[in-house]
C-alpha cells in the first residue's frame, strides 16, 4: 500500500510540473510573438523610409532632367499622353 501512495504522490508532482512547464512554454511563445511583432514593425518602418527616400531621389532626378532638357521632356510628355489617350479610346 505504501508503494501506491508513493506513486500517487509522485504522479501528482509530475502533473503539477507539467502545468508549470506549460506556463513557461506559453510565456516563451508570448515573448517570441512580441519580439516578432516589434521586429516586423521595425522592418515595415524601415521599408517605408527606404521607399520615401527613393521617391524623393527619383523626383529630384526628374526635375534635374527636365531642367537640363526641357524640349525633350515636353516631347516625352506629349508622346506619353498620346499613347495613353489612344489606349483609353479603345
Amino acid at each position: 500500500m505504501h508503494k501506491t501512495a508513493s506513486r500517487t504522490r509522485h504522479h501528482k508532482t509530475n502533473h503539477y510540473d507539467l502545468y508549470a512547464d506549460l506556463e513557461k512554454i506559453r510565456d516563451a511563445f508570448s515573448d517570441t510573438a512580441m519580439d516578432v511583432k516589434g521586429k516586423t514593425g521595425d522592418m515595415i518602418s524601415q521599408s517605408f523610409n527606404d521607399v520615401k527616400d527613393k521617391t524623393i531621389q527619383a523626383r529630384e532626378n526628374v526635375a534635374d532632367y527636365a531642367a537640363e532638357k526641357p524640349f525633350k521632356t515636353l516631347g516625352i510628355a506629349l508622346l506619353t499622353g498620346l499613347v495613353i489617350g489612344y489606349i483609353m479610346r479603345k
